[in-house]
Order: structure tokens, then sequence, then C-alpha cells
């Protein structure tokens, strides 16, 4: 028998993805965090086009890892500037990378950079470190062998040229949006 108090059924429905027709908290900020990524990448005037895995899509428990996109920028009709990117919210982006790091070739990072090497794996979090953006990323083909996994700022990724305007004006987005969700004033 499951017992429950319907002022903590937040908390239960963040434990099970559906909980009596309510959506898991998590996924519904995972979709979020893609959408305001992909809001930048439009802002930063990139085209946007849904990744299209002829394989089997690289999955770790319920969710998958494959490239949610790919981005080009407009004025490149070539594929040369041509960039794939996956997003993941994520309450700890240090955490979450720490975590991934101890795994070794375990980790989903190892497995996704051995199918995309070139892979952007774009972490969203609504609680950064102190100093850090909502937005960080892990740029696979800057990474040489063996090093392990950091993310660095999304504005920091020069080749993608984003401006901080643009993360900027994002993060109260996704600071705004999130504290309404949790219930919390903004």
């Amino acid at each position: 028998m499951i017992l429950f108090n319907s002022h903590h059924i937040g908390a239960v429905s963040a434990v099970c993805p559906v909980f009596w027709g309510i959506m898991d908290l998590l996924e519904v900020k995972s979709r979020i965090a893609e959408a305001l990524v992909e809001s930048i990448f439009r802002r930063a005037r990139y085209q946007i086009q849904p990744f299209r895995n002829h394989t089997s899509p690289l999955r770790f428990g319920r969710e998958d890892f494959s490239p949610d996109f790919r981005v080009t920028p407009e004025a490149d009709s070539t594929n040369e500037g041509e960039f794939l990117i996956e997003v993941k919210y994520r309450p700890s982006a240090f955490q979450f990378v720490s975590v991934e790091n101890q795994r070794g070739e375990r980790s989903i990072f190892y497995m996704a950079r051995r199918q995309w090497p070139n892979l952007y794996f774009i972490l969203v979090t609504d609680r950064p470190e102190s100093g850090r953006s909502c937005f960080q990323a892990i740029a696979f083909g800057s990474m040489r062998t063996g090093e392990p996994f950091r993310t660095v700022d999304l504005v920091e990724l020069k080749e993608l040229r984003i401006f901080q305007q643009n993360i900027g004006d994002h993060e109260e987005l996704i600071r705004r949006i999130f504290s309404l969700l949790s219930g919390a004033q903004p």
C-alpha cells in the first residue's frame, strides 16, 4: 500500500515518472532545458535540424543520450560549421560530471564519445556552482584521451559564437520558469 500526503505529491512524482497523471518534474525540466538550448542557438543565428540516428539510440536506464539536434550557422551553406548537440538537465552539473568521471570507461560520456567524437554535451542546471553558468558544456572533440571530463561555460566555446547576453537572457528565463515549477517565488 502506498500512503502519501497531498502536500508531498511533488516529491512522489519526482521518484515515479508518472503518478496519477502528474508528470515527472525532472522530465519537464529536461524538455524545457532542451528548448532553451535550441533557443540559444536560434538566437545565435543557427539552423537547427533534429538528429536522425540510423543505429540504436544510446540509452542508459530510461534516458536517451543520443544527440538531440544538429546546428549549422545560417551563413554557412557547407557542413564545416555543423555541430552535434546533446542536452541534459541536471540539478548539479558538477556532481553529474564527477560521478561519470568515477565510472571511467563505463561512463555515458565515454560511450557517447565513441559514437560521436565531436559531440557537444550541454548540461543545463538551475543551481550552478558559484560563478558558473546555468549552461555548461563538454566539447568531446577538444578533449585529449585519458583526461577527465570537465565542463566549461557554454559562452567559453568560441567556435560556437554564442554571446554572453544571449546566455544571460536564457539564464534569467530558466531561473524564472524553474522557480515557478518548484513553487518558489521568482
